[in-house]
């Protein structure tokens, strides 16, 4: 049984959907039927069964997947110890970008961090806000970035930075210069989100308090999916204000002046990992980051 059979397993009992979690594993979908397989014959037991609601663990499975999570916190706690009796940063760090990468300036990131963790492997890996306490309890990132709070109490939170997001709207529902409140937003047509993320969340919000019941359109998890189905003119849509003011750019679109809203991005890791020195050094390192406005020099990382 190799470690990356088990992250899979735990992938799929979070997604429940076999494309989703190759997605989020950045492997192919038969990849990962095969790892599953050879996982099952080396076990002797069916994980899964399909159903209409995806993929849903076996009573077998249901038994495992307590003990795979043992499995990977295990794994962290040996790679962790080892570090602290060598007293060297080493290994590899995962971290989960729940939005784009330009956003989260991964490239300055990833050059920062090879200047003070030269021995660690950073990998980056996709995530989304709802699920990086999850991903983090199942030792598929070592710490993510999120939009919001956290009320998980086993995860340790930072902050990193406030944003503002936005309400697009195509001109094609309604032109540029129109008059809009939340009454008339509500009868246009929406593209909203199928998971509780804080942009909906706070939107959602301010329609509940106004008794007002919106039009939802479109499903869409995916922020580049978001954006294309603005720019086709299929509903508003809330975004980041950086990515409403590109899409206004466009031509096609324009952003809802009056209305702004402020969430905080932040940093989460696992409490009982607090302590982990090749951690300590990539929160720090982003935070002087952010800091710093993306500008600090390879010198100051290497003193912070």
């Amino acid at each position: 049984m190799e470690l990356y059979q088990v992250r899979s397993f735990l992938e799929i009992v979070a997604t429940r959907n076999l494309t989703r979690a190759a997605e989020q594993l950045n492997i192919s979908q038969s990849a990962l039927s095969s790892q599953i397989r050879l996982l099952e014959e080396e076990l002797g037991v069916q994980l899964f069964a399909r159903s209409a609601r995806g993929m849903e663990l076996t009573g077998q499975g249901r038994i495992l997947h307590s003990y795979a999570e043992d499995v990977i916190r295990a794994a962290q706690d040996m790679q962790a110890k080892a570090e602290e009796i060598s007293g060297r940063n080493f290994g590899t760090c995962r971290i989960g970008l729940n939005t784009d990468g330009a956003f989260l300036q991964v490239s300055r990131l990833s050059r920062a961090l090879a200047a003070v963790l030269p021995d660690v492997n950073v990998v980056f890996v996709s995530s989304q806000t709802i699920r990086t306490p999850e991903m983090l309890r199942q030792g598929l990132i070592d710490v993510g970035f999120f939009f919001g709070d956290c009320q998980d109490s086993g995860i340790e939170t930072v902050f990193v930075s406030n944003f503002r997001i936005a309400i697009v709207v195509p001109d094609s529902i309604l032109p540029r210069g129109s008059e809009l409140d939340w009454h008339k937003a509500a009868a246009l047509p929406w593209i909203w989100s199928v998971c509780d993320c804080p942009y909906y969340q706070i939107v959602q919000d301010k329609f509940d308090g106004h008794g007002l019941l919106q039009k939802k359109v479109v499903d869409a998890m995916d922020e580049s999916v978001v954006r294309e189905l603005v720019l086709d003119g299929q509903g508003l849509a809330i975004m980041r204000e950086d990515e409403a003011l590109a899409v206004a750019g466009s031509g096609t679109a324009w952003v809802w002046d009056d209305v702004r809203f402020t969430l905080p991005l932040r940093l989460g890791w696992l409490k009982q990992a607090g302590e982990n020195g090749t951690l300590q050094t990539v929160k720090n390192t982003i935070l002087l980051l952010w800091q710093n406005g993306g500008s600090a020099s390879r010198d100051e990382f290497r003193i912070g």
